[in-house]
């Protein structure tokens, strides 16, 4: 793919966000795209292909947010990053000049339409040019978002797992202030974790699950100097729900929130 772009455009600048991305994986992928290109600078040009579904009726697209382009296939990784951004405009990736070649692969779009793609944009080729405008309202969605309710007095939060990291740690897509007078149990496949709040993983014990607010403002499940994931049996893409309730405790004076 980087040979094919660099064919295109020589001058162009390549770097990567993560060579190791999880294959067939979008929940992963998305993650991994949503917490990474704010980071870039503007008119970058995010080329993605964490593509189970190459070669069928899924869509090749380019999409224009505010502040950058996004090649990739239409089911759902690009969509946390490309929706905080504002999406702009669509296109579906249909004009065949805009192939590598007249026969391409059936397994390898990465190769024969999405790095063709993303070089001639580098080059400023217009977007018209790749083929014709989606309704934004029509792509795949993927959201991070999650649910609030009060429930006898407990909240309880219920959201994805989207991403575990290579310690094991177990990102989750529920964002919310969380402080230390809460208790907070993690149910999970039918199954109930207590966890400790902290703010850093030396704050709990060995084999001691922990929940944090991590780089990003997700509630992160994780253990210091273990593995979360193995403990509770996690999946990305798996349900999760958090049940919090406050513990009165006579030696808190003020409240320590964690967010």
């Amino acid at each position: 793919m980087e040979g094919v772009i660099r064919k295109i455009n020589p001058y162009v600048d390549i770097t990567y966000i993560s060579p190791n991305a999880k294959e067939f994986n979008i929940y992963a992928g998305a993650y991994m795209l949503y917490t990474a290109y704010r980071y870039f600078q503007k008119g970058t040009i995010f080329l993605v292909v964490i593509d189970p579904g190459v070669g069928t009726k899924r869509k090749a697209i380019i999409v224009k947010t505010k502040n950058y382009y996004f090649v990739g296939p239409d089911n759902g990784v690009l969509y946390p990053a490309i929706a905080e951004d504002g999406i702009q405009e669509v296109i579906e990736i249909t004009n065949p000049k805009m192939y590598l070649s007249k026969n391409i692969s059936n397994t390898f779009h990465g190769r024969d339409i999405f790095s063709v793609t993303a070089a001639y944009l580098s080059l400023n080729v217009k977007l018209e040019v790749f083929g014709n405008q989606l309704e934004k309202e029509k792509i795949e969605k993927l959201s991070f978002n999650f649910t609030e309710t009060t429930e006898n007095n407990k909240k309880i939060y219920c959201g994805k797992i989207i991403y575990i990291d290579h310690f094991g740690n177990v990102a989750t897509s529920i964002k919310t202030s969380i402080d230390k007078r809460q208790k907070i149990l993690v149910k999970h496949k039918g199954k109930s974790y207590e966890v400790k709040i902290v703010r850093t993983f030396g704050q709990g014990a060995e084999n001691q699950l922990l929940i944090y607010s991590n780089g990003y403002g997700f509630l992160e499940i994780g253990i210091n100097k273990g593995n979360a994931s193995i403990v509770i049996n996690a999946n990305e893409g798996d349900d999760i729900c958090l049940e919090a309730y406050t513990q009165e405790d006579s030696n808190h004076s003020t409240k320590d929130t964690y967010q």
